[in-house]
């Protein structure tokens, strides 16, 4: 018997996946490339994994900055884990992506290496 609930998700990380998601936590797996979209011209799309399944994400402004602290060059965030929330921005709900929480956060300005483990505080 195979679970057809798969079939009938969007092919991109969603506000309703991470809502349903049990970690809320994703691997970047694939650089990506810019891409054009009808609604928002030039997007930066990358290839997530996500509870075991492989997703293509658009991280927004916030969230791309966010993740710079690994590197401005996206093949730096490879294998690197990212939590994920909800949060409302611009009156509309927002999938927001930060590198490690707790007392694992990295803010923008450590120096992080991209073989290097998220760094403690």
């Amino acid at each position: 018997m195979v679970d057809s609930t798969e079939a009938m998700e969007s092919e991109y990380v969603s506000v309703a996946l991470v809502e349903a998601s049990p970690t809320k936590k994703l691997v970047v797996v694939d650089p990506g490339k810019y891409e054009d979209t009808p609604e928002y011209g030039k997007r930066l799309t990358v290839g997530v994994n996500i509870d075991g399944k492989t997703k293509r994400w658009r991280p927004n402004k916030e969230t791309v900055g966010n993740l710079q602290v690994l590197g401005k060059d996206t093949t730096n965030w490879l294998g690197k884990p990212v939590d994920l929330k909800v949060e409302v921005r611009s009156g509309k709900k927002a999938v927001i992506g930060v590198v490690g929480v707790g007392q694992n956060m990295v803010a923008p300005g450590d120096n992080v290496a991209a073989d290097e483990p998220l760094l403690t505080k």
